[in-house]
């Protein structure tokens, strides 16, 4: 079903002339699976891209949490992955691969208090149209919905990798949130109403990030 998130986004760019964001349809899973190998490049590795079962398992457990944009040509253009967990578990230190169930979505909880941001990805020759912000604006729509008290998520810091030598995780994420450093993904979150909440060592392979995210939470 099509979904406008400009209707309850003030403010947000509307998608261009023929484009969808909608729930993935089971159609749309070659191009989601294109679209991520387009989006993982080196440095990262081929297991961050979801093969078709693995989207479809997503779909099982929670259809209505899984969103894609395509263009007018019919192409997938954006994708996102969510699930519901509880406070509990989503706000305690963990692992991507523990709490999703290494991508499967198997740990779901439909009355889960916490939306929980597995993926999103975006064409990288799409980008600077507002796709995400469509994405998130969607989620934090259906979340609100479903009752859930936060929006939470592991957020990448690709900017990181650049400062190893000399700032530790931590104090990165403090002058991201401060502002005095851009990083290309936390930045973005913060901005979109995000707040910083803590650090997530060993979350995830991620090369860029040192493996480590920022807990971000978004309360409603």
């Amino acid at each position: 079903m099509p979904y406008s998130a400009t209707e309850t986004t003030p403010g947000l760019r509307p998608l261009p002339a023929g484009w969808v964001l909608r729930q993935r349809q089971p159609e749309d899973l070659p191009g989601i699976v294109q679209l991520m190998e387009k989006v993982y490049v080196a440095p990262h590795g081929p297991e961050a891209v979801w093969p078709e079962e693995v989207l479809r398992e997503h779909c099982r457990h929670f259809p209505e949490g899984q969103f894609t944009i395509v263009d007018d040509g019919g192409r997938v253009v954006a994708d996102a992955t969510s699930m519901m967990v509880a406070s509990a578990k989503a706000l305690a230190p963990h692992r991507w691969s523990g709490l999703t169930g290494n991508g499967s979505l198997a740990p779901h909880e439909p009355e889960g208090d916490a939306f929980y941001g597995v993926d999103i990805a975006v064409d990288p020759d799409r980008r600077g149209l507002g796709l995400a912000r469509h994405l998130y604006a969607a989620r934090m729509a259906l979340a609100r919905n479903r009752g859930c008290r936060r929006f939470v998520a592991g957020a990448r810091i690709p900017g990181y990798h650049l400062a190893t030598d000399l700032l530790a995780p931590d104090v990165y994420l403090k002058l991201v949130e401060r502002k005095v450093i851009h990083d290309p993904t936390l930045s973005v979150q913060l901005k979109l109403g995000f707040s910083l909440r803590g650090m997530l060592p060993d979350y995830i392979a991620d090369p860029e990030s040192r493996d480590c995210a920022a807990l971000i939470v978004m309360e409603f």
